[in-house]
């Protein structure tokens, strides 16, 4: 054998080991990626259970508890009528309430949480603040949650107004105003 062909052989054996390496390197990269991806599911499955058994809490107390549910009803239903230790008991509950949302909220827009999952729970959310005492509760203490709730909620009866329902009505024929900066008197867009 010449020096050639040892030469020609010995880059030839020199491709196969670096085809074979970068073969290996695909398969444990896709290893990796399967990985990643069954572990991504299992940190979305395991944040969405802890979103689930923060809602049941929340629920919790009002399937439960027949006088937190009487209580709820008559805050929602005349919220000015509640003495100060039940006022403390509905503000703390709604600060509760719209934590959560809150929560979900921005679990969502981490990802975290599927859209669908996400439309669910604001369909649920545009549910209470049918109920003009949730509105009104929100629009007394934006300053307690950040900006993106306030976008939130104001879309939200932004939505409920176009669907005729009064207070929203209300609301928007009065200026939509929502959030932190108008709570200051700082004019938002909406």
């Amino acid at each position: 054998m010449t020096l050639d062909i040892l030469g020609n052989l010995g880059e030839f054996v020199g491709a196969i080991g670096v085809v074979l390496s970068l073969l290996l390197v695909a398969r444990q990269m896709k290893r990796g990626v399967e990985q990643t991806r069954r572990h991504t599911k299992s940190v979305r499955a395991a944040a969405f259970n802890s979103m689930v058994e923060n809602s049941i809490r929340l629920l919790e107390h009002v399937f439960r508890d027949r006088e937190m549910a009487d209580f709820l009803a008559r805050a929602a239903n005349d919220p000015d009528r509640l003495t100060p230790g039940e006022r403390l008991r509905w503000d703390a509950y709604m600060t509760a309430i719209f934590r959560h949302f809150g929560n979900l909220m921005y679990q969502w827009e981490t990802g975290a949480m599927e859209e669908k999952m996400w439309q669910t729970y604001r369909r649920s959310f545009k549910d209470h603040l049918e109920d003009e005492a949730w509105v009104t509760w929100y629009l007394e203490h934006p300053h307690l949650f950040d900006q993106r709730l306030a976008d939130e909620v104001r879309g939200i009866l932004e939505d409920l107004a176009r669907e005729g329902v009064p207070h929203a009505v209300t609301w928007k024929d009065g200026g939509g105003r929502i959030g932190f900066k108008a709570s200051l008197g700082v004019v938002t867009e909406g």
